[in-house]
């Protein structure tokens, strides 16, 4: 599994946050998505067989976030 850090911009709501989570791990070959509130941080493992970065960071993007940085380790 690949493993995707992205930072986000500022959300003010704890639930937007959960949201956005809720759409990451629903979406086809993400494994386990790891969402710290207070850091604005998701950790996103997937299966780059099914998904990838840029499909990812594009999902992110797709739904009004916006993306300060990201890290991919592989």
């Amino acid at each position: 599994m690949e493993k995707l850090t992205t930072i986000l911009e500022p959300m003010t709501e704890l639930s937007e946050f959960a949201n956005l989570q809720d759409i990451i791990e629903n979406h086809a070959g993400v494994g386990e998505v790891a969402a710290i509130f207070k850091e604005q941080k998701l950790v996103i493992q997937f299966n780059l067989l099914q998904t990838s970065e840029d499909e990812l960071k594009q999902l992110i993007s797709d739904h009004g976030y916006q993306i300060k940085s990201t890290n991919t380790e592989r």
